[in-house]
């Protein structure tokens, strides 16, 4: 897997300005409230990833999010100590596995308090309540399967391809035909533990100890000290979990094979390109982004094998992992009622010794929506421009009058060497474009 770098689109700036409604809702409360963020400019357009400071309007009121609990409902009986009211959340340990020591908030939920307006008064002391009901059993997250290791998972499916005279070697002419674009199952949402729809405590118990304190870090400075530290608002590197995520993968993923290899395409907060190469073995030597994969042919179903993973983290109120993930995935062919093929089936399994406790499972469906002779369809290539910077800590939008604003989209390059090596240099005339002067022919 690598992520690539072209020359943005022209169609790059109203992509951008969706993500910047979408993907990184605003994170600044009220004015007035206890950690609030200094004051953002506008986000100029073109830009992907603006700042997280106010959105919702001061007299719009909060915003209950689907598993939240609304203003002056009952609530259960809080901890003596919670995230919102410890002076020390590093000693709070004993308390993490409690749900009501984030009041219940489930992770996609938590992450957006300051920008749902759900922080009260007098934050963070009156943060709001989650349902202490909504989670999703750690039980249905861990591996059914009892490998340990990613090697030992893909040896054992390659021993059973063999039992059955495989690994399956395609030519063009028998290589199935999964081209197209493809978009997620929706109906699938209430199984993506990746979506952020457990417990925070819940996922906790699948991290070891260090990991676990690496995401209550996060989730402290996200809900408490409103200083989210969001990848793509820094054009940071996505990393390769943020693939499985809800809104890391919006536009139509692409898959392009032939028989040496097996293409993924997609993205919206960033490019993924995924490449399975059949057939051959790992032989990256330093971490990449999105890892290095490999696979091979069972019949008509694909297994890969991702390693050479650089640790990174989701944020949004989930964990970190280590470079020593891996992934196991076994993609299967779906057919529709008629018998034709539908989509994909891709269920992964997670191996990461470091940061959790046991190998962890997801299962998504992509739907194919169009082949690639569509008329209209395109991958739109998303490149990071930011001029976002952390004023004090917190996230801040720089404002066009910042000396360290870059307009990328005005010969950044010339304007640096013109303000450091060209003062007091006399310039031609700039010439008018063609189209003023052709008016005058």
């Amino acid at each position: 897997m690598m992520s690539i770098r072209s020359v943005c689109s022209a169609v790059v700036p109203v992509v951008a300005i969706a993500l910047s409604m979408v993907l990184f809702a605003p994170q600044a409360p009220v004015s007035g409230q206890q950690g609030a963020a200094a004051p953002a400019p506008g986000v100029p357009g073109g830009q992907r990833g603006g700042a997280p400071g106010g959105g919702r309007g001061r007299n719009a009121g909060p915003r209950i999010p689907d598993g939240a609990l609304k203003p002056g409902q009952p609530t259960p009986t809080p901890l003596p100590v919670d995230l919102f009211t410890t002076k020390n959340f590093y000693q709070d340990r004993a308390l993490w596995s409690d749900p009501k020591y984030f009041r219940c908030n489930i992770s996609r939920n938590i992450t957006e308090m300051w920008a749902d307006q759900r922080m009260g008064d007098k934050p963070p002391a009156t943060a709001g309540w989650g349902d202490c009901s909504r989670d999703y059993a750690a039980a249905n997250i861990r591996s059914p399967y009892a490998y340990k290791t990613a090697k030992e998972h893909y040896e054992g499916l390659m021993a059973e391809a063999s039992k059955r005279g495989g690994p399956t070697v395609h030519t063009r002419a028998t290589l199935p035909e999964w081209d197209g674009f493809y978009v997620r199952n929706n109906q699938d949402g209430g199984t993506q533990w990746l979506w952020g729809i457990a417990q925070p405590s819940t996922m906790l118990s699948l991290l070891t100890p260090e990991y676990q304190k690496r995401m209550v870090q996060g989730i402290y400075h996200e809900a408490v000290t409103n200083a989210p530290q969001w990848s793509a608002a820094f054009c940071y590197p996505e990393g390769l979990l943020r693939f499985y995520t809800q809104f890391a993968v919006q536009q139509p993923m692409e898959v392009m094979m032939n028989p040496h290899q097996v293409q993924f395409l997609s993205g919206i907060a960033d490019n993924f390109l995924f490449k399975v190469l059949i057939g051959r073995k790992h032989v990256q030597q330093s971490p990449q982004w999105y890892g290095e994969t490999v696979g091979f042919w069972d019949g008509d179903k694909l297994i890969t094998w991702t390693a050479n993973v650089q640790g990174w983290t989701i944020t949004h109120a989930l964990f970190e992992y280590s470079s020593n993930l891996e992934t196991i995935e076994v993609i299967t062919p779906r057919q529709d009622a008629n018998g034709a093929f539908a989509g994909l089936t891709i269920e992964t399994i997670f191996y990461d010794p470091d940061a959790f406790v046991a190998p962890l499972r997801s299962s998504m469906r992509w739907n194919r929506t169009q082949r690639h002779d569509s008329p209209t369809l395109r991958h739109t290539f998303i490149e990071c421009l930011s001029n976002v910077v952390n004023v004090n800590g917190r996230p801040t939008q720089l404002s066009p009058s910042d000396p360290r604003y870059i307009d990328y989209y005005g010969r950044p390059w010339a304007k640096n060497w013109e303000k450091h090596f060209e003062q007091g240099l006399e310039k031609p005339d700039p010439e008018l474009p063609a189209a003023l002067t052709d008016i005058f022919k």
